[in-house]
């Protein structure tokens, strides 16, 4: 058994694959600190599982079937995998968000 700090204050931001995106990235495990800019919008559907916290502004999520679920700052999320969805920033603040991603 192991346990391990992920100092995200320390690490620094990354860009992520969206110009509106940046990221902190925990090295060999499946966490990560998203940022996404007011107006960020993923233009790529996504298919894996994920369990996320909100820990500032506001995510929506865009299902398959052009269904959108809303959550705010101190609210969670969890994905199957497999559920088709694309995030995007409908505030006009920065969201940011934890997130372990699974297949």
């Amino acid at each position: 058994m192991s346990c391990r700090v992920i100092d995200f204050e320390a690490a620094p931001w990354q860009p992520g694959a969206h110009p509106l995106e940046r990221k902190k990235t925990a090295a060999e495990v499946a966490v990560t600190l998203l940022e996404f800019a007011p107006g960020f919008e993923d233009p790529t559907p996504c298919r894996r599982g994920h369990a996320a916290f909100i820990v500032a502004g506001e995510l929506a999520l865009v299902l398959e079937d052009g269904s959108e679920v809303r959550a705010l700052a101190g609210s969670a999320f969890h994905l199957d995998p497999g559920t088709v969805h694309r995030a995007r920033n409908p505030g006009d603040m920065p969201v940011r968000l934890f997130v372990y991603s699974f297949v």
